[in-house]
């Protein structure tokens, strides 16, 4: 005899992107107890990625269970960042990252404007394919070199003053390759295009330096920050080098005197992966910390996509 249960018809899921909503954190943190032995940084920054206001923060979810996660973050009004993509282990090799990439990008492609960049690992094929799918390109790759601070004076650094955000940007424009791949430069683990808006942040923080040269002439711009990734040791990390490459190991001399000076027991440097660079990081006693690299992808709105945006928003 059959039972009222075989002649139900069976549980058909469907997966469903979505804003992300405070009943979400369980999962969410269940999630990414999975990811990278416990130690994801997730966690420590969902609350606020819940409360801001102009990004998305999407969730993936089949069956009633949060399986996946990803970021848009607004950084300017021309520069957006897509991260924390994640996807739960038992749930992986479903498409759930394409659809939540497809969510995102759509939002975008509707509200954002300007360009919108992403970070991922070399080994990340999978998002490498589905950057380029979506009209990224690989805007640079890059490296983390470390070398040990000099104890004593900050060698031939002076601040960079209120007001000189326009000349140290011109001068950094001037000078970003190779040492600023596509002219960008680091805000954290986020990148942006060179600019004096970002440059007078720096400024305002008393972390940003022109190195000057023998006659007094500034040669470089160099804006650092306190990088506390390592528990174990603490760094002082650039955001923006700027120098010619005939200055760059006497610069980077100078850049580990500056980190002693300030009581820094190391310095490192998100480096682009050019061998134009590689003899001068050796010279100066830099050492590559990574046997991977770090890409950065890049898409840049289109007048097509503007003029959908635009006509989307007089509707």
């Amino acid at each position: 005899m059959l039972s009222p249960e075989s002649l139900r018809p069976p549980q058909i899921f469907r997966l469903v992107c979505r804003p992300a909503l405070p009943k979400d954190t369980p999962d969410v943190l269940e999630l990414t107890s999975k990811i990278w032995e416990g130690h994801d940084y997730i966690p420590s920054v969902w609350v606020d990625w819940l409360h801001d206001p102009e990004g998305l923060l999407a969730v993936a979810e089949f069956g009633g269970r949060v399986v996946g996660l990803s970021k848009l973050t607004r950084l300017s009004p021309s520069e957006w960042w897509v991260e924390g993509l994640r996807v739960h282990p038992e749930y992986e090799g479903r498409g759930i990252a394409s659809h939540l990439h497809d969510y995102l990008m759509d939002h975008w492609q509707h509200n954002g404007s300007g360009a919108i960049r992403l970070a991922t690992a070399s080994f990340r094929k999978a998002v490498h394919h589905l950057s380029l799918r979506s009209g990224f390109h690989k805007a640079a790759e890059l490296t983390q070199y470390v070398a040990g601070a000099i104890p004593g004076r900050s060698g031939r650094f002076t601040p960079v003053g209120a007001g000189e955000e326009i000349e140290a940007a011109d001068f950094a424009l001037r000078h970003a390759s190779p040492t600023c791949p596509s002219g960008l430069m680091s805000i954290g683990w986020q990148w942006v295009a060179l600019s004096a808006e970002w440059i007078a942040q720096a400024v305002a923080r008393g972390q940003a330096w022109w190195w000057q040269g023998d006659d007094g002439e500034p040669r470089a711009v160099l804006l650092v920050q306190h990088d506390d990734e390592d528990e174990a040791t603490d760094k002082l990390r650039i955001q923006l080098l700027a120098c010619p490459l005939e200055d760059l190991v006497a610069c980077l001399g100078d850049y580990r005197r500056l980190a002693g000076s300030l009581g820094y027991p190391q310095v490192s440097w998100m480096t682009p992966l050019d061998p134009a660079l590689e003899p001068a990081l050796l010279e100066a006693d830099f050492q590559r910390d990574w046997d991977d690299s770090l890409f950065i992808f890049e898409k840049k709105e289109d007048s097509s996509s503007a003029g959908d945006a635009a006509l989307g928003q007089a509707v």
